[in-house]
């Protein structure tokens, strides 16, 4: 017999028990920092502008944040 069912098994009790897989955030979470990452960081068209990571680390960290509080943008001197 194989041992597959039992790992299977044991794989799946650590997936519910771990917290991360459940408190994931929620899609309004999602929209409001996008919303807040593209009012901070505007659309520039392809190619017009040198193109950064600046909207992508914004909204990550919104989303680390759980919308609880609002990600900050840096500074620009």
């Amino acid at each position: 017999m194989s041992g597959a069912p039992i790992r299977l098994s044991a794989v799946l009790a650590l997936l519910l028990s771990s917290g991360a897989a459940i408190a994931a955030p929620d899609a309004e979470t999602a929209k409001r920092c996008l919303r807040a990452a593209y009012m901070v960081y505007p659309y520039k068209r392809p190619g017009a502008a040198p193109m950064n990571g600046d909207r992508l680390h914004f909204f990550q960290q919104c989303m680390a944040q759980e919308g609880t509080k609002s990600a900050e943008a840096p500074k620009r001197d």
